[in-house]
């Protein structure tokens, strides 16, 4: 019997081609596979489409195929249940395809499918409007304004300059925010954290060194001055991979972080929603098709 696999692709992802698609059906009809693609009409369809999916029998395993966005929806679909998924990276910086070692070509993210499968635990962000499971990070004011900020049609054609440039209209319009964060029962004041699960952010900078998808723990990365010359430092900091030698940047592995102030927060790139929230080390699993020599 032919292995039943769906792909959840977006379109607008800015990778994203036929040729790339047709690519991996190709390959997975060819490996004894049937591939069925969906594509995704707008923001949440990944995730409701992946909860489409799971009601069904017999399948093999979902594919996530767009950027670290999509990856995340069909995430929150899968998160729990015995379906494992995949990815195919089509996205603007593709930090879980990076952070997990999987290729960004079709061929060698779908040979995947036919090695190795591992258990990760995603976090946990709930407010008292919703609840989201993150892969990657949830970030936390001055970062999150910034996402919020994007202008999606020009992230479509130039990527990471999007966030680039709604990051430097922001600093350079507003004055940097405080915030307020509990992280295992400590009150901090800050202007900026990122709550991380993986060590990478956005691309290959390694904001949190010692996190990894293959623990339960976050690692809190925490910026506390809120002036643009700390700013300016962070930034710096973070991109010569020296910001955790920093006297007012707090760096931290944590079980929890509430954030009691109404400011703006991101999960996995894509804006969230404003707090109050609660971070937390998630309880489910998600399987997941990682190379073999993931260890």
């Amino acid at each position: 019997m032919l292995k039943r696999v769906f792909i959840i692709a977006n379109p607008v992802a800015r990778k994203a081609s036929k040729r790339k698609i047709e690519g991996a059906l190709f390959f997975l009809k060819e490996k004894g596979f049937s591939p069925e693609l969906i594509y995704t009409k707008g923001p949440g369809d990944g995730m409701l489409l992946g909860r489409s999916i799971i009601k069904q029998n017999n399948i093999y395993a979902v594919i996530a195929a767009g950027g670290d966005g999509t990856f995340n929806e069909v995430a929150n679909a899968l998160t729990g249940t015995t379906i494992p998924m995949a990815i195919l990276p089509l996205g603007t910086t593709n930090v879980l395809a990076k952070e997990l070692g999987i290729p960004e070509d079709p061929q060698g993210a779908m040979e995947l499918l036919n090695q190795k499968i591992v258990s990760l635990r995603p976090g946990i962000i709930k407010t008292n409007r919703a609840s989201r499971y993150f892969l990657l990070m949830a970030g936390i004011g001055f970062d999150a304004t910034a996402v919020y900020g994007v202008n999606k049609k020009l992230k479509k054609f130039s990527g990471k300059f999007a966030y680039i440039l709604s990051g430097a209209r922001n600093f350079i319009i507003n004055r940097p925010s405080s915030i307020t964060l509990i992280v295992d029962n400590e009150e901090i004041k800050a202007t900026s954290a990122i709550i991380s699960k993986a060590s990478c952010y956005g691309g290959y900078f390694k904001i949190a060194p010692d996190a990894t998808l293959k623990e339960p723990s976050l690692y809190a990365v925490i910026f506390t001055q809120n002036t643009r010359r700390a700013i300016i430092r962070y930034i710096t900091g973070v991109l010569m991979g020296r910001h955790i030698k920093f006297r007012d940047v707090l760096y931290r592995k944590s079980s929890k972080v509430v954030v009691p102030c109404s400011c703006h927060i991101q999960v996995d790139g894509d804006y969230f929603g404003k707090g109050p929230a609660e971070i937390a080390e998630g309880t489910e699993e998600l399987r997941f098709f990682v190379p073999n020599n993931f260890s």
